[in-house]
């Protein structure tokens, strides 16, 4: 599972941008285009899960919610964002939208290959 909302953010754009240029001055060939990505996606989850301390509590008015694939995104009107106890709140005029994971969707990322390599290995060995 790839999380390529994480492409739209300020670095993720920059990123798509570069491997856009490589990729028309033929540089770099497509196929390593979408393996640049797909580390991109696993190096931003696991970059968020170690440096990110601080949870956010988001108060508004829930326009709409939806769930997919264990991947829930929220909408909210009018939010109020206070990232720790002792921070003054931000409000914004402006909705939001949030998307939450799963977190044992996050800790299996990278694993699923393994497991499928490990399964191939005992077969031929059988």
């Amino acid at each position: 599972m790839s999380f390529v909302h994480f492409r739209t953010s300020t670095i993720g754009i920059q990123l798509e941008e570069a491997l856009q240029e490589l990729l028309s001055e033929n540089v770099i060939e497509f196929d390593l285009m979408e393996i640049v990505r797909k580390e991109f996606d696993k190096a931003i989850v696991s970059i968020l899960k170690k440096k990110v301390k601080d949870k956010p509590v988001i108060k508004g008015q829930l326009k709409h919610y939806q769930n997919c694939d264990n991947v829930w995104m929220f909408f909210v009107l009018r939010p109020e964002i206070r990232v720790s106890s002792y921070s003054l709140p931000i409000q914004l005029n402006c909705p939001i939208k949030i998307i939450a994971c799963d977190t044992k969707m996050v800790s299996n990322i990278g694993k699923k290959k393994k497991r499928k390599k490990l399964v191939r290995l005992k077969n031929i060995k059988a």
